[in-house]
């Protein structure tokens, strides 16, 4: 007998909660003192790629590898740019922080968006378009608001700078700010018109759609 539930919704809920306390543990990792961010980063990115297979996501590999296509042209831009007021790990003088933190970002809210995005019927480009931005610029500003104000998390290299109205943080200077809230829309574009099939569909069932 067939499942009442659409092939877009083939997991059970744990899995479902368990995308979403990854990204909640990696964003509270940072509240702890006695836990090396970079290191958390850097595990949960690698341990993605098992953790994707495991959950017959392997499709999803591709969504992944293009979220660190972006954070690699970014970490080539910027890298001279991050400093933080905690010990981080180095590689050619520079910290590798940023470069698994927007990998991992990027993807963990494009997987939250394939959940989410379904319960709009008619769905044309630009209506998930806005959706992916609404929903990526909700998460960006709510991750840094704490931890900047809450976890004191800092980029000391930029300091100086004045952090975005109302918010009060993500203090870099101004092309900085416009490249962190357009980095998302960048990768979604790159993900639709890539033709990428949904993360959260079990490879089987991609295959014969």
């Amino acid at each position: 007998m067939r499942s009442s539930h659409p092939s877009s919704l083939p997991f059970s809920k744990p899995v479902m909660i368990a995308d979403k306390l990854i990204c909640a543990g990696v964003l509270f990792s940072l509240g702890f003192s006695g836990v090396r961010a970079d290191f958390t980063m850097v595990a949960v990115y690698i341990l993605l790629y098992p953790y994707l297979y495991l959950t017959s996501r392997r499709q999803a590999i591709r969504h992944l590898l293009a979220a660190s296509l972006v954070a690699c042209c970014w970490f080539f831009i910027a890298k001279g740019q991050y400093g933080y007021n905690r010990e981080m790990l180095l590689i050619g003088g520079y910290t590798v922080y940023p470069l698994f933190a927007w990998a991992t970002g990027l993807f963990g809210v494009y997987l939250m968006y394939s959940y989410w995005v379904r319960i709009f019927p008619n769905r044309t480009l630009t209506g998930k378009l806005i959706f992916f931005v609404v929903l990526y610029w909700s998460l960006l500003f709510g991750s840094e608001i704490v931890a900047y104000h809450y976890f004191h998390f800092r980029n000391i290299a930029t300091a100086n700078y004045a952090g975005l109205p109302l918010i009060d943080c993500i203090h870099v200077p101004g092309w900085m700010q416009a490249a962190y809230l357009l980095n998302g829309p960048i990768y979604f574009l790159i993900c639709e018109f890539s033709g990428f099939a949904d993360p959260n569909v079990p490879v089987r069932a991609a295959l014969h759609r």
